[in-house]
């Protein structure tokens, strides 16, 4: 007897489902939803405007805020002779016009992160010299130990920036546009740029910074706690006097200690909270 033919399993794939309801056409694939609807405020809200959803506001507003975005960080570097690594502030464009309402998009993980980053990154070229210099392999070591420490120091500093991890690999692959003692503040000014950009550009239609479940006040009509704020103005106090450098040199060197200042400030912020907390409370 012939032998028993074995059922085919069967696709979990649905065929897309179509909505045309309250005025908004949308179609449905899996867990994919397709939007045609027209630029409005709807759009732009938290459900909507995120990765999973094919929208004409992210493809048309959104992407045309991360081209524009690059493109004047671009020009601004040029002609005020602050270099920067542009791959990942590349990234860092298209997450804050695209991806806006993700936690790596606030102020404090895009600008402390790519500046903690850079330093992981110095670190980790030194240290991998230091270990296997000579050797066919460092490299790759240099690599994992840079990538590594950004990541540990990412955490601690509560920056998790995914497109600071570039900026962390790229000092052991090619040769910085910068002095290495600047690099960090540079990547920062970049950064804070992008949220310049990000605050104009999104806030046309929705709050930036977004509100979310551990910013729920305003503070200095920001969705931001005060110290945030405070590390915040002294980055855009770094960025204005850094771009001051064909001007006048000493504003330059003193945007470079604002710009390191507000990192501290921010990035320090909820440490501090800790070490405060845990004083202010009676031993167990």
């Amino acid at each position: 007897p012939a032998p028993a033919s074995t059922p085919r399993a069967r696709t979990s794939l649905r065929p897309p489902e179509c909505s045309a309801r309250g005025g908004e056409v949308h179609l449905k694939a899996n867990a994919i939803q397709i939007r045609f609807n027209s630029m409005r405020a709807r759009e732009f809200e938290r459900d909507l405007y995120r990765p999973g959803v094919i929208s004409l506001s992210r493809l048309l507003w959104g992407s045309a805020g991360v081209g524009l975005q690059l493109t004047i960080l671009a020009i601004l570097s040029k002609l005020l002779d602050i270099p920067v690594l542009f791959p990942p502030l590349a990234a860092t464009c298209f997450i804050n016009c695209t991806c806006v309402y993700l936690r790596v998009a606030r102020p404090k993980p895009v600008i402390v992160g790519h500046f903690i980053a850079a330093i992981c990154g110095l670190s980790g070229v030194w240290l991998g010299k230091q270990l296997a210099g000579g050797v066919e392999f460092v490299l790759p070591l240099q690599l994992g130990l840079s990538i590594l420490l950004a990541a540990v120091m990412m955490q601690i500093f509560d920056a998790d920036h995914p497109p600071a991890a570039a900026t962390a690999v790229i000092p052991a692959l090619l040769p910085l546009p910068m002095p290495i003692n600047v690099f960090p503040a540079h990547m920062a000014w970049g950064a804070t740029f992008t949220i310049l950009f990000t605050f104009v550009w999104n806030r046309i239609w929705f709050e930036y910074p977004v509100k979310d479940e551990d910013h729920q006040t305003r503070y200095a009509g920001l969705f931001m706690e005060k110290t945030q704020v405070w590390g915040a103005a002294l980055c855009v106090a770094g960025f204005v006097l850094m771009s001051c450098r064909r001007v006048e040199p000493m504003l330059y060197v003193c945007g470079l200690w604002s710009m390191t200042a507000g990192v501290l400030v921010m990035g320090l912020q909820h440490l501090a909270a800790l070490i405060f907390n845990a004083k202010s409370q009676p031993p167990c």
